[in-house]
């Protein structure tokens, strides 16, 4: 079975040996009058992900660094010493998700040893917390404990207030203001990027659905390289 963590748009080059998914309840116990304590079911909490990433400074054999994963020309692997990184790249981006105060898409993908898609974790998240650690047992190796929560897109409405001849008040609401988005177009041409998870969430901040996306334009393979010059559909 095969693991790939991608934290936006960087995929960590040695899997997580475990993760922590927590689906917080929210839930309330009140104590009824004769009739004890009862449960009152509400929306459940925002999902915590947890995981210890390893990020090398030399080149593992077993560590990949292609966000791609699989060449779809050749149908052969990538990775290893393929574009190695050092710690310092990934620690840099973990810099800047916590300073740029915009949420990441996390994507867990789950594929049997034949590469086929068993399931996955896909969510809009924010870098809640992050340690370096170094040890001399791991070597020039660090290793970065990593704590994320859920996020969900809300929006802000502009409302105006008016006073007509009898001094009575209206409230208009003017319009609504996501937190977060922009406008998507119905198509778009594949230019630099790797992968349909990196030109879906590129083009949409992580609002499209890439497997749908994947599934309209007939791509079959999760992993595969995208040719530029391809026009894909997104609507």
């Amino acid at each position: 079975m095969s693991y790939y963590f991608f934290v936006d748009s960087v995929m960590l080059p040695i899997p997580p040996a475990k993760m922590s998914i927590k689906v917080k309840g929210k839930n309330k116990t009140v104590a009824l009058i004769n009739e004890g304590e009862v449960n009152i079911i509400k929306q459940p909490g925002l999902t915590e992900i947890s995981f210890d990433a390893r990020l090398p400074n030399k080149s593992y054999p077993f560590a990949d660094y292609d966000t791609s994963l699989v060449d779809s020309l050749t149908s052969s692997f990538l990775g290893n010493s393929f574009s190695f990184k050092k710690a310092s790249y990934f620690l840099d981006k973990f810099k800047q998700a916590k300073e740029n105060q915009y949420p990441l898409q996390l994507v867990i993908c789950r594929m049997s040893g034949a590469f086929s898609m068993l399931f996955d974790t896909n969510m809009y998240v924010t870098l809640e917390d992050y340690s370096i650690n170094e040890d001399a047992k791991d070597g020039l190796d660090v290793t970065c404990p990593l704590k994320f929560k859920q996020y969900k897109p809300y929006g802000t409405k502009e409302c105006e207030v008016t006073t007509d001849k009898d001094g009575k008040k209206h409230l208009t609401v003017k319009e609504t203001r996501p937190a977060i988005g922009k406008t998507i177009p119905a198509a778009m041409r594949i230019r630099n990027e790797k992968s349909i998870w990196e030109a879906v969430k590129g083009v949409s901040n992580g609002s499209l659905d890439w497997r749908a996306v994947m599934g309209a334009n007939g791509i079959t393979n999760p992993c595969a390289t995208m040719i530029p010059g391809t026009v894909m559909h997104l609507g």
